[in-house]
């Protein structure tokens, strides 16, 4: 398990654990961010870690993609 801050652009991913309290996860979610989707990382910056989840496009800053585990899968 690697965080998301940590991928590549390119990876296509599966969420594994949010290491975050109750307020994030919950934004997370509705967002299409839990253990068990699938997200591809569009781009992986300096600033932030751009993602396409459940076909919606995601900016994420890199603290809060440092919380998110992934596993990578293959496109």
């Amino acid at each position: 398990m690697t965080p998301l801050s940590d991928t590549a652009t390119g990876d296509v991913v599966k969420v594994v654990e949010i290491h975050a309290g109750r307020g994030l996860k919950l934004r997370l979610e509705q967002l299409g961010l839990f253990p068990g989707s699938l997200i591809e990382v569009l781009s992986n910056n300096k600033g932030h870690v751009l993602i396409k989840a459940q076909g919606a496009v995601i900016s994420l800053s890199r603290g809060i993609a440092s919380k998110i585990f992934i596993v990578k899968t293959q496109k």
